[in-house]
């Protein structure tokens, strides 16, 4: 059962995204970059200088991705190993995000955390942050200047918010990893020993006083503004969080109710067993709009077990056919983001779906629809305009020629105007009796 990434990104994530966007040079660097930069380069680095992993090529590691790709709902990345003593792992691309492990990770980590690793980077792409995160990157590194006419569009308040935002999103990625482990405790291993604690080291090492660390590290800065200073010129350019920080909020969030109940819920789900509660991620307004099929289809597969659909046959908000145009869940219909409800809890969707032509013939026996609206006719072929008429089934059509002056550049056989049953104003697809009387009143002759 795949988890909605809204239930694992950190909320500084989601802050800091919204306040880089707020950048005023953010959108004209996005669209410079956009039209200069193509993820292809990626793939020929990668393709001729690294190892691709896979079923026949080191498939030990590759293999650690299929329950990790599960869990998150998403593809399977390509994986590669790259040849670099730094023990450090990342992910790049776009429409086809993938995974690079250095040889020093490989070397510095036991087997047992390097799904932790995967899970990490798979939460990015899960996240969507694969192409901000490239963008960042390529801004932190100077490799961006390469790319021609962007350069200049780089000031230091867009770096540094790319530089925070980035190292939020770690948390968020660290969150999917607690996620498909079912518990912080890898998350924390993992941060240690990239704190310090390589495999080669032989001594005991405790994630607890590791965490005693970290928290006296978020002490340091607590209402201290002259720390909290210094901790901004030192992160100010840093792509990641300090490794305890990162320990401290994986540990926080991995003992919260929502952590427990999710597990809970997913392990349920792997074992065919029926949630007691099942999980909505957006909120109510975000399932307007949102296609009926689709969304049942989803809330069946989240475990809603009561799902009802009404038939709304006209719409005043410009909804598209077969669009939902109103959700409640257990009577709640103002529910908010991340709810969980009883699985049993009745779902009552409103979606459109106007009258098909069989239904709307029902409607006005023995009528038929004119086929267009009395002012489109006005300046056409007075012959064309009888002739749709006399397809569309009407029979009683009389034309009569005015004597009229003609309208400068109008044709010389142009309608000046139509009445049917004596109306002179009536839309396209109004319905009418095939009998009732058509007058066209045209120029010429």
């Amino acid at each position: 059962m795949a988890v909605d990434s809204n239930f694992f990104i950190h909320e500084d994530d989601r802050a800091a995204l919204e306040a880089l966007k707020a950048i005023p040079g953010f959108t004209p660097f996005i669209k410079a970059f956009m039209k200069t930069w193509n993820e292809t380069q990626f793939r020929i680095l990668n393709m001729s200088s690294r190892v691709r992993l896979s079923e026949e090529q080191l498939p030990k590691y590759y293999a650690m991705l299929d329950p990790i790709c599960k869990t998150l709902g998403i593809e399977k990345p390509e994986l590669y190993l790259e040849m670099n003593v730094v023990p450090n792992s990342y992910t790049y691309g776009d429409t086809d995000p993938f995974i690079v492990l250095t040889s020093g990770l490989i070397e510095c980590l036991p087997d047992e955390l390097i799904p932790t690793v995967l899970a990490h980077e798979c939460g990015h792409i899960a996240c969507h942050h694969t192409l901000y995160r490239t963008m960042g990157q390529m801004i932190l590194g100077s490799a961006v200047m390469l790319l021609p006419g962007i350069g200049t569009l780089i000031s230091l308040p867009l770096k540094i918010a790319f530089a925070y935002w980035m190292r939020c999103s770690e948390f968020s990625a660290d969150r999917a990893a607690v996620i498909c482990d079912g518990s912080p405790d890898k998350v924390i291993e993992l941060c240690m020993r990239l704190s310090g604690y390589s495999k080669q080291i032989e001594d005991t090492a405790s994630t607890d006083q590791f965490l005693k660390q970290a928290l006296e590290y978020k002490e340091l800065l607590k209402d201290d503004v002259f720390n909290q200073s210094l901790e901004f010129m030192l992160l100010a350019g840093q792509s990641h969080p300090l490794t305890a920080v990162r320990a401290y909020e994986a540990n926080e969030w991995g003992k919260s109710d929502a952590v427990r109940i999710l597990n809970e819920y997913l392990i349920e789900k792997d074992r065919g067993i029926t949630p007691q509660r099942v999980p909505v991620a957006g909120d109510a307004s975000s399932f307007i709009g949102t296609d009926k099929e689709e969304t049942i289809r989803q809330l069946r597969d989240a475990g809603f077990t009561s799902i009802e659909t009404s038939r709304i046959k006209e719409t005043t908000t410009g909804a598209k056919p077969g669009t939902i145009t109103a959700i409640s869940i257990a009577g709640n219909s103002t529910f908010q983001p991340l709810s969980w409800f009883p699985y049993d809890a009745p779902v009552v969707i409103n979606f459109y779906e106007p009258l098909n032509e069989e239904e709307l013939q029902a409607l006005h026996p023995g009528e038929i629809r004119v086929p267009f609206s009395a002012s489109s006719c006005i300046g056409r072929s007075w012959q064309t305009v009888c002739k749709e008429l006399a397809q569309a089934g009407f029979r009683d059509i009389v034309t009569v020629r005015t004597n009229a002056s003609r309208p400068f550049l109008s044709r010389e056989d142009a309608v000046k105007k139509i009445t049917i049953a004596g109306s002179e104003s009536f839309e396209k697809d109004d319905w009418f009796r095939p009998d009732v009387s058509v007058r066209v009143t045209h120029y010429g002759s």
